[in-house]
This record gives structure tokens, C-alpha cells and sequence, in this order.
């Protein structure tokens, strides 16, 4: 087996964050559950294009799944920590019902929580 890489970890990351299988990521971005294996072990990598696919689909930049690290992260991650170590950041998948929500559902939720992040950012820059 091959060692994981970044776009490895970035991938099990996000599908995971969404408490999807292999299977059903496979099924999303119309390739083979194989695929999909072998990208999160490191055997292969994913081409540019599907690359592009996995960053839409969980409303990332490229930047992140390739290296872990876009200008949006480097902004966030101090306030995100902050809020974490304060409890204020949860993994909602944790909870129950979450899993009952759709798939877009689910990205909505996403989006708004990253939009109360930057809105708590921008009140604290203009202090």
C-alpha cells in the first residue's frame, strides 16, 4: 500500500465530514467505488478535471484538496481555532438527525456556517 498523500487526506477528510461512504462519493462524482479506494491510499491520484469535481462538490478550492491550504483557510483558521477551543464549532455529524439531512441540505449548512465564520471575521477586523 502506498503511503497517503495530501490529496489523499483531503479527500477522506471531506467525504468523512459528510459521513458518506466510498460508495456513495463514487456514485456523486460518476466514477468506480475503485477510484475512489485508490485515491485515499495513495495508489493513484485523481485527474485535474475530477479534481475540480471533488472541490465543487464540497464547495472548496482546488488549492485545499491539493495541499490542504487556500487564502480562504489562511484567513479562517485563527478564528476557527478560537471558536473550537470555546465549543462554539461542533461536528454536527455527531449529532443525531444530521445524517438525515440531504446531501444539499447538508452543503447548505455548510456554507451557512462558513458564512457566519467570515461575518464574525469581518466584525472583529473593523473593532
Amino acid at each position: 500500500m502506498v503511503a497517503p498523500n495530501k490529496i489523499a487526506e483531503q479527500i477522506i477528510e471531506l467525504r468523512n465530514s459528510m459521513g458518506w461512504t466510498q460508495q456513495q462519493l463514487a456514485d456523486k462524482l460518476k466514477v468506480s467505488k475503485q477510484s475512489v479506494s485508490n485515491w485515499e491510499t495513495g495508489e493513484k491520484t485523481p485527474r485535474m478535471g475530477k479534481i475540480e469535481d471533488i472541490a465543487n462538490l464540497f464547495n472548496v478550492t482546488v488549492s485545499y484538496i491539493i495541499d490542504g491550504h487556500s487564502d480562504h483557510d489562511k484567513r479562517n483558521i485563527n478564528i476557527v481555532e478560537e471558536l473550537e477551543s470555546k465549543g462554539i464549532i461542533i461536528n454536527f455529524s455527531d449529532y443525531e438527525g444530521f445524517d438525515k439531512l440531504s446531501d444539499e441540505e447538508k452543503i447548505e449548512f455548510q456554507k451557512k456556517i462558513e458564512d457566519a465564520v467570515r461575518f464574525e471575521l469581518f466584525k472583529r477586523k473593523n473593532k
